[in-house]
């Protein structure tokens, strides 16, 4: 053979860009949170004033019930992706630790109930059968959101903190949904919801959490490309599920 492979140097694609600084590169990931996230969550606040339908109480149950299903069966790869799981002990560990006490608390082995179950109790209490929560197709929206997530969760542990810790359940803490929906679906649908109290106070801690620990692994500017990406795409799906479930109060007997 007269002709000969050469491969192409890879050496000369590496990136010259460099890493910000953390806390700016976190003041910048809020400033996408700001910009993308411009939708309020009226069905909430429809379920704290009493106003919404039962009929739309229970889709409400079932989207929750398909986002617990999926999101609860992902959190092992948190855990087995922590960047400091062979630390000398699991007291020494941060990462590791934090997502291993999360899967324990998720899946029922912290004290409180598997949280996929607790979503299966208050759907029974709404008189729901199991098998309208397995045949339930969720929202677009919602399918979108939680994929997305999990995506995420899968190509790094980085990538899966800022998904599902930092667009997640930070930001879902800060808009306190859990006690809106706990005092409202205790004050004014006569249920006593064990999700929504259980989440009302540990989401914050997550949350909290989950902002000091991607501050460690945001330092490098391949770290921090990928991370941004992933926070733009989630939270814009989540704002497109919200502004989805806002049209549902434009239904015909939406409001009771």
């Amino acid at each position: 053979m007269d002709s000969k492979r050469e491969l192409k140097d890879i050496r000369s694609r590496e990136r010259s860009l460099a890493s910000a600084d953390v806390d700016d590169f976190m003041a910048e990931l809020s400033a996408i949170q700001a910009e993308v996230m411009t939708a309020k969550n009226l069905v909430w606040e429809a379920v704290a004033e009493g106003s919404l339908s039962m009929d739309l109480l229970k889709t409400l149950c079932k989207e929750y019930y398909f986002l617990g299903r999926f999101y609860t069966s992902e959190f092992a790869s948190l855990v087995a992706n922590a960047p400091d799981a062979d630390d000398l002990s699991l007291d020494a560990s941060q990462h590791f630790a934090h997502w291993l006490q999360n899967l324990a608390d998720e899946t029922g082995y912290a004290g409180d109930a598997n949280h996929v179950d607790m979503k299966i109790e208050w759907a029974h209490q709404l008189g729901l059968a199991d098998d309208e929560l397995e045949c339930y197709t969720a929202m677009p929206e919602t399918i979108g959101a939680v994929f997305t997530t999990l995506y995420y969760m899968r190509r790094s542990y980085e990538e899966g903190l800022a998904a599902f810790g930092w667009a997640g359940e930070r930001l879902a803490a800060s808009t306190g949904y859990a006690k809106m929906l706990y005092e409202g679906l205790r004050d004014h649908y006569g249920m006593e919801v064990e999700n929504f109290a259980v989440h009302a106070y540990a989401e914050a801690d997550h949350g909290d959490a989950a902002d000091y620990l991607l501050r460690q692994v945001v330092t490098t500017p391949d770290q921090q490309r990928r991370v941004r990406r992933a926070v733009h795409h989630v939270l814009v799906c989540r704002n497109a599920r919200t502004v989805a479930m806002n049209r549902w109060l434009d239904a015909p007997g939406a409001l009771r």
